[in-house]
């Protein structure tokens, strides 16, 4: 059996998932809720007035048009009064107001609805994120910041450009063709031949579309992920002389997304010149009939007769306006390739979270828990908040079958207010078995029992605040150093702040820069050393006075003594009062008095 590593299983769930939002059509009805459906209705409604009123508007055009030439070819102005011209344009003008008020009221709401839709799909996803294990070995961060930015924004321009002309295209050349038809059966013809026709064409480019719109956002997510893991390891790229080589790499993607986008563009002007061939060719069809009968060369086409001036002129107005619908969804087609692509990677995305997800869920999962007490009714969530170090006792815990870590069947306990060491070589389970604490790995057998009451019973959330964490890449995040302490306590006093700093050992260098707590570090701690920012993660657990467990994982790694010292002397005034499980296998923390658990094939008590 082929094992695969935690960041293969995130990627091979994420490509899966990819695969079959390919293999099935994405359901816009999905991606919206009732009342934004309803408004897109309605705007498509609007859209439709708005081109249903242009039928008046014509109409009051050539009626005016032929009776002015009527009253020229009789030499008579008495047959058009002032006043009948006076109103006729107020009720244009009038028609046209309406006209420009319902597209500016569609416009609006199709916005609205497209900056709520892509707020929602934001905030799920963000919290599919946050549901997932960190340890599930989830796609690059670059990547995720392409779907989640990039992808979702291709979502606007389906929404609002797109969807509403779905339903104008429905109604108003059917409408256009029935006012028509009683005028002139051959022109209502023409149009009904010809309209058709570029929607099978666009539909034919749109396949493409969608194919080089699909390729182009995976080629964008590729390339957002590896520049930004570029710029993460800039220092190291330079350290190791590795810029060209990194400069030949960006310059390659870069190549492959301009030929991308290339690509793309190709597709959009062949789509556009496909759909101005066809409706200036049936525009020009209808231009030609109607010149042809006025000029008495052609007699057939109509229901009495020959053609006259002014019903001419209406059919004219209004065959570009015929066309215009389709124009404008032919034209908004590009939108949809790119937005119906969009959708196919956000739904393979929010599988793969879902998959991942659901493996870590507690209702569902054991985490670490005998399974017999899984099975008994009435104990989720019932164990006792903690407020003073609990009894950890751990029995036969095991990781391997369903997971690709490793932990070999474990067995110690850790008394109340005890601090215990976990040694052992690179991949014995130590980073695993702290996982499985913190609820981020699934045992495949034994059990986790705080003060009695299986892990499963405490509400995750809460026991993940009963805990203090220190790991070898603390998360620090772009902001001062006050707001990235004052994360672990929000309520912390400045005395607070320096005594989490000196127990830390970080109090010296905190008061030499230029701002001291105030001064703005970079994301991930840019700006400060390695040391520098463990110091800070140690101070930031020393500011959670409400935890009574300490969980610890390699907290002196790559550490120079000095640094390292600072730390050890931190974490020995931190453990007073905690139960303390400390991951490690540096000599230097191995050396403090601190009781031992060696990680091997199985666990066993080491001599300190």
């Amino acid at each position: 059996m082929v094992e695969l590593t935690a960041d293969d299983r995130g990627q091979g769930a994420l490509e899966g998932a990819a695969e079959e939002a390919r293999t099935r059509k994405p359901a816009p009805a999905d991606l919206l809720l009732g009342n934004e459906r309803a408004a897109l209705s309605r705007a498509g409604l609007l859209l439709c007035l708005s081109d249903l009123l242009w039928i008046g508007q014509a109409a009051l055009l050539a009626f005016c048009a032929a009776s002015m030439l009527s009253a020229f070819m009789a030499e008579d102005t008495a047959v058009l009064p002032l006043l009948f011209l006076a109103a006729s344009a107020f009720a244009f003008v009038l028609i046209g107001g309406a006209r420009a008020l319902c597209q500016h009221k569609a416009g609006q709401m199709a916005r609205r609805v497209a900056a709520t839709v892509k707020i929602r799909k934001r905030g799920e996803f963000l919290a599919s994120i946050a549901r997932v294990s960190p340890a599930s070995g989830m796609p690059g961060s670059g990547q995720m910041a392409a779907y989640l930015s990039e992808q979702i924004d291709a979502l606007g321009p389906y929404l609002t450009h797109f969807m509403p002309q779905q339903q104008r295209l429905k109604i108003v050349p059917l409408a256009i063709v029935l006012t028509v038809l009683p005028i002139s059966w051959l022109a209502s013809l023409i149009l009904m031949v010809t309209g058709p026709v570029i929607p099978l064409f666009m539909a034919l480019v749109g396949m493409r579309a969608k194919a080089a719109s699909e390729a182009q956002q995976e080629e964008l997510a590729r390339m957002s992920g590896m520049l930004l893991d570029r710029l993460r390891g800039l220092v190291t790229l330079r350290l190791f002389g590795a810029l060209s080589n990194t400069e030949r790499d960006i310059e390659t993607a870069g190549e492959r997304f301009r030929n991308g986008t290339m690509n793309v563009l190709k597709i959009a002007f062949l789509s556009s010149t496909v759909l101005e061939l066809f409706s200036a060719l049936g525009i020009a069809f209808v231009a030609v009939y109607v010149g042809f009968s006025l000029l008495g060369d052609l007699s057939a086409g109509t229901w009495w007769g020959a053609l006259s001036f002014g019903p001419g002129l209406f059919i004219l107005l209004l065959a570009p306006e015929f066309f215009a619908p389709l124009r404008a969804y032919a034209a908004a087609y590009h939108d949809r390739a790119a937005g119906l692509a969009a959708l196919s990677k956000l739904d393979a995305l929010d599988r793969s979270l879902t998959e991942m997800a659901a493996v870590n869920r507690s209702d569902t999962a054991v985490r670490g828990t005998d399974p017999a007490a899984v099975q008994r009714p009435g104990l989720a969530q019932t164990a006792p908040v903690l407020r003073q170090a609990p009894l950890i006792d751990i029995s036969r815990l095991q990781v391997g079958a369903q997971s690709a870590r490793r932990l070999a069947s474990v067995t110690f306990t850790a008394r109340a207010g005890e601090a215990v060491i976990l040694r052992g070589r690179s991949g014995s389970g130590k980073t695993t078995l702290i996982d499985c604490l913190l609820g981020f790995v699934d045992a495949d057998g034994g059990h986790i029992l705080i003060n009695g009451f299986p892990l499963s019973d405490f509400d995750p959330a809460g026991w993940r605040r009963s805990v203090a964490w220190i790991g070898q890449s603390p998360a620090l995040f772009h902001g001062s150093i006050r707001s990235n302490l004052e994360l672990a306590n929000e309520t912390a006093s400045g005395a607070d702040l320096e005594n989490a700093l000196a127990l830390a050992g970080a109090s010296g260098f905190v008061s030499r820069l230029p701002k001291g707590l105030n001064t703005v570090i970079g994301e991930e701690g840019f700006g400060l050393s390695v040391g520098e920012g463990r110091r800070l993660a140690l101070a930031r657990a020393a500011l959670r006075t409400d935890a009574p467990v300490l969980l610890a994982d390699e907290p002196t790694a790559g550490l120079d003594d000095d640094t390292a010292q600072d730390v050890i002397a931190g974490l020995e005034r931190l453990a007073e009062g905690r139960t303390v499980l400390l991951a490690t296998h540096d000599p230097r923390v191995l050396r403090l008095s601190w009781r031992q658990i060696e990680l091997t094939a199985g666990a066993r008590e080491a001599s300190a």
